[in-house]
């Protein structure tokens, strides 16, 4: 199933369920879950502006994080910035996995941040030569995983000041990947500009992701932000490398596909509901996007669940 979802031609797409601001809004620092991801899903990579740990539980596969490739199995630690679009693809029926997303501000703003800059380093985008996952023979994975496995079992059980627990784990499970860094060779390479374009961009990535249905165009977006059209375009190429109008579509690409894997609606009705003004444009775009019609996917998603369950 993951060699059939081309997930190169799916433009990644922002979630600000998991966003600095959502977390903020809720009087909190940090959002943990419980993921599985099933061979037949079809999800563009994402990205959100908080920063990501995790372990994979059970099941193969790869998690995509930017432009490449890196296949996991269960046990593995990975690690996700704030900056690079990624996702996970199951090659087996199911993955599980635990995730931590905290608000870099535990690092940043903190007396942690203030006094020991390298806390920080496991989050820059070239953190590790070998990609976001860490190696299961590496000697962090395990006393990582064990931090991991107790956030899970405080956000279980609740106790008395669970969060404050919690928070300190974060911060010991950064502090054993910031000494490994610090035992590696190389030099710690960070991207300022693109960061800054995203912070930039970000309401005009929530607007999009509250409107992506109606009729926006590039000057409603620019004007969310108090930008010129110009600047932008330009924020958002050097941010996603691609265009506010192609990122608004393939946000309606996107619940496209939802609808058609969930849903039994007709492709024109999915066309108008996600925003296209005909069902010519719905199906060239989804076409371009994908490398395959509307109708087609669908047949190859129903097709997949089949051989799945039986």
């Amino acid at each position: 199933m993951v060699a059939m979802l081309n997930w190169r031609k799916l433009t990644p797409v922002y979630v600000p369920m998991l966003s600095s601001a959502t977390l903020l809004a809720q009087g909190e620092l940090f959002h943990l879950g419980n993921g599985k991801l099933r061979a037949d899903d079809h999800l563009a990579p994402h990205w959100h502006d908080t920063y990501e740990l995790g372990f994979f539980r059970k099941g193969h596969g790869i998690l995509v994080l930017g432009n490449r490739e890196y296949t996991y199995a269960p046990g593995q630690v990975y690690i996700i910035n704030d900056l690079e679009p990624h996702m996970a693809y199951s090659v087996d029926p199911h993955s599980t996995l635990f995730v931590v997303h905290f608000h870099p501000a535990l690092l940043e703003n903190s007396w942690i941040g203030q006094v020991r800059s390298e806390a920080l380093m496991p989050f820059s985008p070239d953190f590790n030569s070998n990609g976001p996952l860490i190696p299961i023979d590496d000697p962090v994975t395990k006393p990582v995983r064990r931090i991991l496995e107790k956030i899970h079992l405080e956000a279980t059980q609740h106790d008395a000041a669970w969060e404050v627990i919690v928070t300190g784990l974060i911060v010991q499970a950064v502090g054993h990947l910031a000494r490994r860094l610090l035992k590696q060779s190389g030099n710690i390479l960070a991207d300022p500009r693109r960061r800054q374009a995203l912070k930039q961009i970000q309401p005009i990535l929530e607007l999009i992701e509250d409107q992506f249905a109606e009729p926006l165009s590039l000057d409603d977006m620019a004007q969310q932000a108090y930008i010129s059209r110009s600047h932008c375009c330009a924020l958002f190429q050097l941010a996603l490398n691609t265009s506010p109008i192609a990122y608004r579509n393939a946000r309606r690409l996107a619940e496209a596909r939802r609808l058609l894997q969930q849903t039994d609606m007709t492709m024109r009705e999915i066309g108008f509901q996600v925003g296209f003004s005909s069902v010519q444009q719905f199906n060239r775009l989804f076409l371009r996007e994908t490398g395959t019609t509307p109708t087609k996917f669908r047949l190859q998603f129903y097709t997949s669940a089949q051989n799945i369950g039986s």
